[in-house]
């Protein structure tokens, strides 16, 4: 989800001496069993704070926001375009990254058992969840290179691209960002007697340097690659506005058609960078040592991580309000009109080409 998880875990198992004789004082009177400690699952009473309820809101409106997006773009007969398979993978994995997102009481206690390591090391160590925002982050980097491919390279682009690529594009991005994230199951661990998740602590030169890894992999790296798709596809569009300057009607449609794209593309991810550069820098600093750990459960820590977590949530916010023909396509849904074989996030050159000569591109369906 963000740094919150591991800021809170390493604090905690700092705090973890001096509150664990008190925690197995309470515990073995009523969990001993022939001298063994047996633990038993236990949860907390959930509070409702506005950390709490802010969660919330934000996975309802993820879960409602990108179920219409699934919906809308793989309803609809343009599988086949590159950039529509792309977003509908983005919406997929934002959804399964809301229902992560959707609040549960906090565990008390764990007993030491196949099923209490799985919770661990899948759940309270966030593997699951950091898997769904890496594969969310490089999904957004996938789109911005279809289309930095597709408007500077449109020949090379139309000849090797196919439904067939893109799919499996898609499954290296899942298996991609299980891979990066492998590291964060070796995060946590039960106790034998502990009952609880224990966060293993490595040397602080690891430490360091894990930081620095996580802040490359989940911000520096896919920001410097979507930010620079951005800019050679503006600097194309540029050079070729100028070259069809002769021809005012040609200028005009296919400005509007290739604009509106890449103002879209610049859009979601400038709101990226926005909602995730405070966590990620509060992380890095954390780890270099650079900001005091009292910082993890102050409420500046709480703002920036309920902002990290809007990501999810926000790009059908943003495709209803810069895009029209996503607009038009929820339209159709709703009329249960969906039989347009046309794309939804392609530019817009097959609707305001002058002349229907010459086809938009349109990647191979083998």
């Amino acid at each position: 989800m963000s740094a919150k998880g591991h800021l809170d875990a390493v604090v905690t198992d700092m705090l973890t001496a001096s509150s664990k004789s008190a925690f197995d004082d309470e515990y073995s009177d009523i969990l001993s069993v022939d001298g063994e400690t047996q633990i038993t699952w236990s949860w907390e009473v959930m509070t409702w704070s506005w950390y709490v309820i802010c969660e919330l809101v934000i996975a309802i409106l993820g879960i409602t926001g990108n179920a219409l997006v699934i919906a809308v773009v793989f309803g609809r007969r343009s599988k086949s375009r590159s950039t529509d398979i792309l977003v509908g993978n983005l919406a997929i994995v934002d959804f399964v990254t809301s229902i992560l997102l959707i609040p549960h009481p906090t565990v008390n206690s764990i007993p030491n058992s196949l099923t209490g390591a799985f919770y661990c090391k899948v759940i309270e160590g966030e593997f699951l969840m950091w898997t769904t925002v890496t594969t969310s982050i490089y999904s957004l980097v996938a789109v911005s290179l279809d289309r930095f491919f597709a408007v500077v390279f449109p020949i090379q682009f139309r000849r090797f691209a196919n439904r067939r690529l893109v799919n499996r594009i898609v499954c290296g991005i899942w298996a991609g960002s299980s891979i990066l994230m492998v590291r964060v199951l070796f995060n946590n661990t039960t106790g034998v007697k502990v009952g609880r998740c224990v966060y293993q602590r490595q040397e602080r030169n690891l430490e360091i340097l894990y930081g620095i890894y996580i802040f490359v992999v989940h911000f520096a790296l896919p920001t410097a690659l979507m930010l620079g798709t951005q800019i050679a596809i503006a600097r194309s569009l540029r050079r070729e506005a100028a070259r069809f300057m002769s021809n005012e009607s040609t200028a005009s449609f296919h400005n509007i058609a290739r604009s509106r794209v890449l103002t879209l593309t610049l859009t979601v991810v400038l709101i990226y960078v926005i909602c995730w550069a405070p966590d990620q820098i509060a992380y890095l600093s954390f780890n270099l040592g650079l900001i005091n750990p009292n910082y993890v459960r102050s409420p500046l820590s709480r703002i920036t991580t309920a902002l990290a977590i809007c990501n999810s949530s926000v790009n059908p916010i943003v495709y209803t309000l810069r895009h029209p023909q996503f607009r038009e396509a929820v339209k159709d849904f709703f009329r249960n009109a969906t039989k347009r074989n046309t794309p939804i996030f392609e530019d817009l050159e097959s609707q305001l080409r002058p002349d229907k000569s010459n086809p938009p591109i349109e990647i191979q369906t083998k």
